[in-house]
């Protein structure tokens, strides 16, 4: 019964936390919020701007990265293998360039707070004042 209960409860949590995902950019960015589509534009390679107009640096964890996993899995349904294959024919054909890599959640944080073109992922439990929710991943 111990087992089962614990079982649940990490099952719980694991569904809870990849929910917990949101996209942030710098308050002066101009941006207020994004579509979920505009969120797979900009992170599957098919626009590099924001909808004003603006440029979009985006950022991205690292291809083994747990938050990585949960951003894609909530953004697009597809596993860290299908993404890393996609963005590879992508590479490969030169018709795209990927997310910058970043290497941990602090770093999307510090990099945006000095770019008002970043843009980045993190947990929400990770969120500070100084950047600007402008998507939730689910």
């Amino acid at each position: 019964m111990k087992y089962l209960i614990i079982f649940f409860s990490t099952l719980i949590l694991s569904l809870h936390t990849s929910a917990d995902m949101i996209v942030i950019c710098h308050p002066d960015s101009g941006i207020d919020k994004l579509s979920r589509k505009q969120v797979i534009d900009l992170y599957m390679g098919r626009v590099q701007h924001f909808p004003n107009g603006g440029k979009a640096l985006t950022l991205d964890m690292p291809t083994d990265s747990d938050h990585r996993a949960k951003f894609y899995k909530g953004l697009t349904g597809k596993t860290l293998p299908q993404i890393n294959a996609y963005w590879a024919r992508l590479i490969f054909a030169g018709r795209a360039t990927p997310p910058q890599s970043v290497e941990s959640s602090q770093e999307v944080i510090t990099t945006i707070m000095k770019d008002t073109t970043a843009i980045g992922y993190i947990n929400k439990s990770e969120l500070v004042d100084s950047v600007k929710v402008i998507a939730h991943v689910e």
